[in-house]
């Protein structure tokens, strides 16, 4: 059984559900899908079974494993095994390429070694400046028609009230938006929490 200890993710599957059936994603062909942000795997694994089940599909995971500032000790002690287990556990391990780094440097290596993903998860560090980074890169990753979801759009560090908009992926992501809006097409917004859209030009 899978080792968790925390689920953010299961609230997003019945969405995640009907945008992969509305752009008619076929998981029995080979697919590139690349993670920003992995954790302990939750997603990684629903994206395994549901999206990837051609053996030649590959899911690159990009996370450093340790944690941001918002995650406590008790969180991140151990996070890289959990996860590494949790995918072993799955089957489908030879799927998973693992980039335990800062997600720009892997984002790079890939753009420059000719990847085109077919679907990019944003869900990484949550300060706006990385938010900004990682859709940028993201976005010069996904071939066109691909589809990328940015994740926790109104999250944020403080309490309500104390919001510092530097420690929140709000700002990025609007900035995201508005200077790519002529080249994307935002297919859903999930109470205002993740922001999916598809490439529609390079």
């Amino acid at each position: 059984m899978p080792n968790f200890t925390a689920d953010w993710f299961s609230g997003n599957i019945a969405q995640w559900t009907g945008i992969f059936r509305g752009v008619k994603w076929n998981p029995l062909t080979p697919k590139t899908v690349v993670e920003i942000g992995c954790y302990e795997g939750r997603a990684t694994l629903w994206i395994l079974k549901n999206l990837l089940q051609h053996a030649d599909s590959r899911i690159h995971c990009i996370d450093t494993f340790t944690g941001g500032n918002d995650k406590s000790p008790y969180q991140t002690r151990g996070l890289f095994e959990r996860f590494t287990d949790n995918i072993r556990e799955s089957g489908d391990e030879a799927k998973v390429i693992v980039h335990q780094d800062l997600s720009w440097r892997p984002l790079v290596k890939l753009i420059g070694a000719g990847t085109q993903a077919d679907f990019v998860y944003v869900d990484g560090s949550h300060l706006a400046p990385d938010v900004l980074e990682d859709a940028v890169l993201s976005y010069r990753l996904l071939r066109v028609g691909g589809v990328m979801i940015c994740d926790d759009y109104l999250w944020s560090m403080e309490k309500p009230g104390q919001d510092d908009i530097l420690n929140s992926p709000k700002l990025a992501i609007d900035a995201f938006t508005n200077l790519y809006r002529r080249k994307m097409a935002i297919l859903a917004y999930q109470k205002l929490y993740q922001l999916v859209l598809r490439k529609i030009a390079a």
